[in-house]
């Protein structure tokens, strides 16, 4: 739910609202593996280049649930439902523990396509939103082809005719999942950040009308990390794959609303990364532990791109698996209330959603099991844990579920965080 949707329920005109009103952002890492051959993605992305070389290759049983009562039915938006809050509300109501655990993941999948057996846990467990990963060399056609098998499987796990979410990561050079007939060959975004601001929109224009004609609502870009020219290169998960598109806060805040306004004018939803930023580590969370930025706090100039796109008010918000000395020493990222509820939430008045970068694959986190992963970011303010490998994923939404079922207070963190999802496939829709 947007900002200004929230503002106008706030204030008791819930009666005005229509579906989809008050400018809703349209539904649309990561971290890249230079080779050409590359079929994981990371924090969420493998790569597709054969140079340069990297020192480092980037990527950014429990119990099954049961289908809720309102899954596989014609149930619509509830009748007379004045605003999207309480439509969400109404609709999140109606789902089990189980089905509001699991529409809250989302679980990597192929680029080239999902198997039979993938699907098919995905379908069982309740899940609904899927990230397309590694490097693809299908067309549009042929991957929307792929994807309509995703979503028609999916579908009846999300109430009232909802969307299901297929994500990728589209940001250019390195990092680019989709590279076959008919999608742009984007350069890196560093090469991007020299072009005018209208060719850069004209160009992400046409990026987003691609994914859209493929069936993908999500892109998880743009990179909004300042890497300063003093680090460049050394920085090993944006500087060194040329993913940032300036080396001061202005230029590349100014990038970041370019792409956010045209990916979201082709009904693509933007999501900015990686908060608080990437830009002055020298590690990659993905391939290494431990990683941690002693510099950026709550008032650093990194935060400008991100603190522009909060006002702007299109894109979604990804989460850094890194950790931030002065914000919360004591926790990675995407397990601090600091970092997520305390920084971008109440400081920055941010009150969309938030997604974590690759909580499977990443080292940095590894040290957590898989399940309390996902069940420790909804605990700090999280709402969408992204988990590139199937397995690991249907992993997740059931211990979000068992967590939810054994401690009232992380239930309704879950079921907030569900309404959430719900209310932004409604403004979607």
């Amino acid at each position: 739910m947007t900002p200004c949707t929230r503002r106008l329920v706030s204030l008791g005109m819930l009666s005005v609202l229509v579906l989809g009103g008050c400018s809703a952002a349209q539904p649309g890492n990561q971290n890249p593996t230079p080779s050409a051959s590359a079929t994981s993605a990371p924090g969420v992305g493998s790569s597709a280049s054969a140079s340069p070389q990297p020192s480092s290759t980037p990527t950014e049983g429990p119990e099954q649930s049961s289908a809720p009562s309102s899954q596989g039915t014609e149930s619509s938006t509830p009748a007379g439902g004045s605003g999207v809050r309480e439509q969400a509300e109404a609709l999140v109501d109606e789902m089990t523990l189980d089905d509001q655990a699991a529409s809250l993941v989302m679980a990597g999948v192929p680029a080239t396509g999902a198997g039979a057996a993938q699907i098919a846990a995905l379908e069982e467990q309740g899940i609904s939103n899927v990230f397309l990963r590694g490097r693809s060399q299908l067309s549009v056609s042929q991957t929307a082809a792929q994807v309509r098998k995703i979503t028609d499987a999916l579908d009846r796990n999300v109430p009232g005719k909802l969307p299901v979410w297929v994500a990728t990561d589209q940001e250019g050079g390195f990092v680019r999942v989709l590279q076959g007939p008919g999608f742009t060959e984007l350069p890196t975004a560093l090469t991007q950040g020299a072009w005018s601001q209208a060719t850069l929109k004209s160009r992400m224009s046409a990026v987003g009308g691609e994914l859209a004609e493929a069936g993908i609502n999500v892109n998880l870009a743009p990179v909004a990390d300042v890497v300063p020219s003093s680090i460049g290169t050394a920085n090993d998960p944006i500087g060194y794959f040329g993913r940032e598109y300036a080396n001061n806060a202005a230029d590349a805040a100014a990038d970041v609303l370019t792409i956010n306004q045209a990916l979201a004018a082709e009904g693509v939803q933007p999501v900015v990364k990686h908060f608080p930023g990437l830009g002055r580590v020298t590690a990659n969370t993905d391939t290494s532990s431990s990683v941690t930025d002693t510099s950026v706090g709550a008032g650093s100039q990194d935060l400008e791109p991100f603190k522009e796109a909060i006002a702007q008010d299109l894109s979604w918000v990804m989460v850094s698996n890194a950790r931030y000395t002065q914000i919360d020493g004591k926790n990675d990222a995407p397990f601090s209330s600091k970092v997520i509820t305390g920084l971008l939430r109440d400081k920055l008045g941010y009150d969309g959603l938030v997604i974590s970068d690759d909580l499977c694959e990443a080292k940095q986190v590894s040290s957590v099991s898989v399940g309390q992963r996902a069940v420790k970011f909804v605990a700090a303010g999280g709402t969408v844990p992204l988990c590139v490998n199937t397995s690991d994923a249907v992993t997740m939404a059931a211990a979000l579920a068992r967590e939810a079922k054994s401690d009232k207070q992380f239930a309704a963190q879950v079921r907030e965080a569900a309404v959430m999802v719900l209310e932004e496939k409604l403004e979607g829709k």
